[in-house]
């Protein structure tokens, strides 16, 4: 049972591992080549940009980040799953909700908006105030859902990295670290969703430099650092070797017999059985009538088998003449 249960965690961490390398390479470029717009709530401007790339790269560029994020959920639900079989089975299902409901919303709008882009580029040439008006509905509606995908996902490397930490799963700077950059990222979109209550501005902190490279690029980094060490972990174990078949056995030896297949053997203190009494009967191969015979007693053959002796009948006094079993008879001449 040890050894299926180490089996099982060697391909957690493979599968984590690889995951969250892949993860970390394509959301991290991804996330470099993203263009940084300085007022989210100018969807005129917005739309201007996107229109201008001739929708091409926002279409290649939101796929890509649709699958970075599909791959990241793969990644957090092994690492819950790993943490799962080490003892942490409430932090474990922390991480694996977060990280299925944040990857959900990415991937849905991500997707959602892969052929609108396009549209509204064509359209923009044509009615640039309808094509406006349009966007900013679908623009508004992407940026409060994709608020929550980022807390979901937030709380997947705060509860992952203390969880990883208290089971050695990796290094405790590595977590910690992880853990606070994800804190001081959540912490700064719940204050500025609170402030932008007051005003109803729509607002991304991801499009902002500072999140941008001081939470988002060192998150991905960190990915990549917790995949590296489960992939080290996994390639430096110990490969244990298999017997697939049996050994082979030296020529004229014979294989041991165990001790259920041997005969039991008969005990060397035992008496031998007492001689027979009867006349024939200790010259039939052995066998002794009313004596038990425990290695197996030879029955003779029925026509060589000593005739039964008949019941001894009780003899008479045949001197006196007189029968004990009746009175002797009356005298008529006394004398």
């Amino acid at each position: 049972m040890a050894d299926v249960m180490e089996e099982r965690i060697h391909s957690i961490q493979r599968t984590a591992g690889f995951a969250f390398v892949i993860a970390a390479v394509i959301l991290g470029t991804t996330m470099l080549v993203h263009p940084v717009f300085p007022d989210v709530n100018n969807t005129g401007s917005v739309l201007q940009t996107i229109t201008a790339a001739k929708g091409e790269a926002w279409m290649q560029v939101h796929a890509i980040m649709a699958a970075g994020f599909a791959i990241a959920a793969i990644a957090f639900c092994a690492l819950a799953f790993l943490l799962h079989l080490r003892g942490s089975s409430g932090s474990a299902s922390i991480v694996s909700t977060c990280a299925l409901l944040g990857a959900g919303v990415w991937v849905t709008f991500l997707s959602a908006e892969l052929y609108a882009y396009r549209f509204f580029a064509n359209w923009f040439g044509v009615d640039a105030g309808g094509a406006t008006m349009l966007f900013s509905t679908v623009w508004f509606w992407k940026l409060g859902a994709l608020y929550a995908g980022a807390l979901f996902f937030f709380g997947a490397v705060i509860f992952g990295g203390i969880a990883g930490v208290k089971r050695d799963v990796m290094p405790i700077w590595m977590g910690w670290g992880g853990a606070l950059i994800a804190i001081v990222g959540a912490l700064v979109y719940v204050m500025d969703f609170w402030g932008s209550t007051a005003t109803g501005r729509a607002s991304q902190p991801m499009q902002w430099p500072a999140m941008r490279y001081g939470v988002g690029l060192p998150l991905q980094l960190w990915m990549l650092g917790v995949g590296v060490v489960l992939l080290m972990e996994y390639f430096s174990r110990p490969m244990a070797a298999r017997v697939t078949h049996a050994p082979v056995r030296p020529v004229g030896e014979h294989p041991q017999r165990r001790m259920a297949e041997v005969p039991p053997a008969a005990p060397s203190h035992a008496a031998p059985p007492p001689a027979a009494s009867g006349g024939g009967a200790a010259g039939q191969g052995g066998y002794t009538a009313g004596v038990s015979h425990p290695t197996g007693a030879k029955i003779p053959h029925p026509a060589l088998a000593p005739e039964p002796e008949p019941p001894q009948q009780p003899q008479r006094d045949q001197a006196t003449g007189t029968d004990p079993a009746r009175k002797p008879p009356p005298q008529i001449f006394p004398g």
